[in-house]
């Protein structure tokens, strides 16, 4: 888990239902993750913004979740963590059956999208 030491949770706003909420994270720039990617330029890899959305996923409902299904991700912009140290992530949730939640997540900072994700993840465990 990257939660507390990639990064930390700064706050989460509830929009209107519990469906949809706006997650605040403050990147740690000191993180070994940036001094291997890339030295002197450092980029937050895009699998570990999947997973901090998995872990800000978890955090706010309580539960243990396996990413299942991607059924788009779209890379928009490079997170350096030395010009974009705060992130964003807008999260939309869908709950199937079959202990399964589809979600809708936009990352972005200002007027900088990150990344746009579309995918399923399964209930582990509650």
């Amino acid at each position: 888990m990257f939660l507390n030491d990639l990064y930390t949770i700064i706050q989460t706003v509830p929009e209107g239902n519990s469906n949809k909420f706006t997650v605040s994270i403050r990147l740690n720039p000191s993180h070994q993750i940036f001094k291997g990617h890339f030295p002197g330029n450092p980029i937050l890899p895009g699998v570990c913004t999947v997973q901090i959305l998995k872990e800000i996923l978890m955090d706010h409902m309580g539960i243990i979740l396996i990413l299942q299904n991607v059924a788009s991700i779209k890379y928009l912009s490079f997170i350096n963590p030395d010009l974009n140290g705060i992130v964003n992530f807008d999260v939309e949730l869908k709950e199937m059956e079959n202990d399964m939640i589809i979600c809708n997540v936009s990352s972005y900072f200002g007027s900088v999208v990150f990344c746009r994700f579309k995918g399923d993840f399964k209930i582990v465990k509650k």
